[in-house]
Parts: structure tokens; sequence; C-alpha cells
């Protein structure tokens, strides 16, 4: 996959800035062939309606790009208004959203299309291999034809371990170009990691600071603040980076301009193999990626 660094004086001299200030200078990824997704997309899942719209609208202003939605939030609307609020043409902008599971995948796109407003989406998920892997084949060809009309851009699924991975590309005809699982420096699936890379599929990391009480403790490893010391970084910035230094993207949430920024601020500096060596081994936890314990399972009770 190509890097491609979208910085504010390069999207200015294209003509693809407005004229708000922008703070945040964030990297693309090519995920499929045309396609560029940021590497770093705020979310916005388990939120209240208002806040979403406030957090996509602050993420806008700073400069952010990339959305990270799904049907399963019920907040579209206020996606929608953040994003014209903001003024930006549709084509600055990165949308990724996802459908709840495999069963009727058709219905669900076509609503996220409406409520959203827009005529394609950037990055279409099946959220979660439910009720079946089985039921996925089937959901899969929709999306496959979506993707051929140009509704959808890219192609992919999200808390798919790496046997669901083998099931779908054993009939799939385009391998999905992201698998959006929960990961962190402090909590891996070294099996889908690896199943990931072998088939050029991109992971995308969520929780990938941890989730409250259940990831270990980032800012407390003493390897992680060794390393932050020396880039005068804090040690979250550091597990950021660690991640999009993999070949990685990440989604994260926060509702703090100030914490936006920071969580953006991550390109001035650069990790030394020795350094990603160092995190690597930092005591994890391994897991085994899956919908039941997630957010969005929570959300569906």
């Amino acid at each position: 996959s190509q890097l491609l660094l979208l910085g504010p004086m390069l999207l200015a001299a294209a003509g693809l800035l407005g004229s708000a200030a922008r703070n945040v200078s964030i990297p693309s990824l090519e995920i499929a062939e045309g396609v560029w997704m940021p590497v770093m997309s705020i979310g916005t899942g388990g939120l209240e309606r208002e806040a979403a719209a406030d957090i996509v609208s602050t993420w806008l202003s700073l400069g952010g790009r990339g959305l990270d939605g799904a049907w399963i939030y019920k907040n579209q609307d206020s996606v929608r208004k953040a994003i014209a609020i903001s003024g930006l043409p549709r084509s600055e902008l990165f949308i990724t959203s996802k459908i709840p599971g495999c069963v009727g995948g058709e219905s669900f796109i076509q609503s996220d299309l409406e409520d959203l407003g827009v005529d394609y989406i950037d990055l279409m998920l099946i959220h979660f291999p439910r009720p079946s892997i089985e039921a996925c084949v089937g959901t899969w060809k929709i999306l496959e034809k979506h993707l051929s009309r140009g509704t959808i851009k890219a192609i992919g699924v999200s808390n798919f371990n790496a046997q669901d991975l083998k099931t779908l590309l054993a009939v799939a005809k385009v391998v999905p170009a992201v698998n959006q699982i929960q990961h962190n420096i402090l909590e891996r699936d070294s099996e889908t990691l690896s199943f990931c890379a072998a088939h050029n599929i991109t992971v995308e990391a969520y929780s990938p600071l941890g989730r409250s009480g259940q990831s270990g403790d980032i800012p407390g490893n003493k390897v992680i603040q060794s390393v932050a010391a020396k880039h005068q970084v804090s040690p979250y910035q550091v597990a950021l980076k660690w991640i999009l230094q993999h070949g990685h993207i990440l989604t994260f949430q926060s509702a703090s301009a100030a914490h936006q920024t920071s969580d953006a601020d991550i390109f001035h500096f650069t990790l030394s193999s020795d350094e990603m060596a160092a995190l690597d081994a930092v005591d994890f936890s391994s897991i085994s990626v899956g919908f039941g314990d997630t957010p969005a399972a929570a959300m569906l009770v």
C-alpha cells in the first residue's frame, strides 16, 4: 500500500480546503485501487445524537476528514447535519459505515445513503459476522454489486477473525479492503493480524487506546513511557504511532478538540526500529477478535 500525506499546504494548493483554519494533517493510505483513506478517522459510535454532531463538527473544523459510522449507531442525521454545517464538498470527506451483520444488507445500505444524504459511501463494512459467517457470503455479494455500481467505493468487514476471513475469501470475488478490529498495543489478535497481512487486508484498529478497565494501562507502561519521553510526546501518542507504523490505520473517539488535536499530532516523529521492537515486546493480552463484548454489541441489547 502507498501512503499519501495530504497536509494543509498541499490541499490548499490543490484547492481542496475551505476557509477555516486547519490544525491537523492526516496522511492517507491506498486501501483499494484508487481509494485513498485517511489513516485516522473520528468515531461516532454509542453517542447521543448531539454529541455525535459536535464531535464530527470539531474534527472537520480541525482538518480531519475521515468519519467512522455505522447503521447501528442511528446518528446519521447528526453526522449529515455536521457535514452540512462544515460546508465541505463531499469529495473531501471519507465516510465509513457498517451494515449490522448479514441479514437485510440491501435495505441497510439504502438507508445509510438516504439518511446521510450522499450518493456513495467511501467504505462499507459488514459490522460483524452474524448470524453466521455463512450468511455473510450472500451479503458480501450485495456489497460487491454496489462496488461495481460505484455506490460504494471500497468494501470490507469488521470483527472478523482469521477463520471468518478464510471462509469469506473462499467465495469472494473481491478481497476485503479493510478489517476493522479491536486492536491496541496491549491487546492483540496475532492470528488475525497475520492473516490480514498475508492477504493484503488493511487492519483498522478501533479502541486503539484501549477500553476503560479492560485493556491494561497504556500511560502507566514503563516501556511506552520511556519511548514517549525520548520524543517528548505522550504515551497515548506513542501507542497510536505504533499502530500506524505497523501499516495499520485507526479510528478513535474523543469529544475534546484538544484531545482530537493531540491524538492526530503524531506525524512529526518516527519510532526507530529499536523502539518498535521494544514496543512489540511489551506484555500484552492475546485476544480473539469477535463481536460479543464490543461496544456496538451492547447497543443491540
